[in-house]
């Protein structure tokens, strides 16, 4: 074999090994999202349970309902997540709703998606927790807006709609409240 023929086997294996590691690298992207997604999921889902633990409720009821409005796959999720946990000595449901939906058993209503400005006009001036990811949350008379900042999860409390609808946000949740920037 001469030289010039080396060169281009050579040259041929090198682009069929680099063809390998661009094809690895694509395929495994969607992976990597899913990660990434499922591990925000994870953290939101935590978010959510201990929001319940740092707020209080003028009334203590025998069931503690969270309640996703019009996503039904995280809905199914938070329930996996909550099958056999309890706050303190109260049991757990989860419900996913719609802006239709009676919500006067819901003390959480997190809306991941879409926000629904008349269920939170109805919602304002009742205990229920409401927490949402839409930047405009707290605008439209949100209590808790989620946002990513700087790879993490962050969070900011409305105490002043909170106190309004009758909920005392503990101080300790207070404090690790941060504003995001614009």
């Amino acid at each position: 074999m001469n030289f010039g023929n080396l060169l281009v086997l050579l040259s041929s294996r090198i682009l069929h090994v680099i063809i390998l590691l661009f094809s690895i690298f694509f395929y495994s992207l969607p992976t990597i999202a899913d990660e990434s997604s499922e591990r925000e999921v994870k953290i939101k889902i935590a978010y959510l349970f201990h929001f319940n633990q740092f707020t209080e409720w003028a009334i203590k009821l025998p069931v503690f309902n969270y309640c996703v409005y019009e996503d039904t796959h995280f809905t199914e999720l938070l329930k996996q997540a909550y099958v056999g946990k309890k706050h303190g000595d109260t049991d757990i449901e989860v419900q996913n709703i719609t802006a239709q939906s009676n919500v006067d058993n819901c003390q959480l209503l997190y809306f991941p998606n879409n926000i629904s400005t008349d269920l939170l006009a109805r919602i304002r001036k009742k205990p229920i927790l409401s927490v949402g990811t839409q930047k405009n949350f707290v605008e439209q008379g949100g209590i808790i807006y989620l946002f990513e900042e700087d790879q993490k999860i962050r969070f900011f409390v409305n105490n002043t709609i909170a106190s309004a609808s009758g909920l005392k946000i503990n101080s300790q949740l207070l404090a690790l409240s941060k504003e995001p920037t614009p």
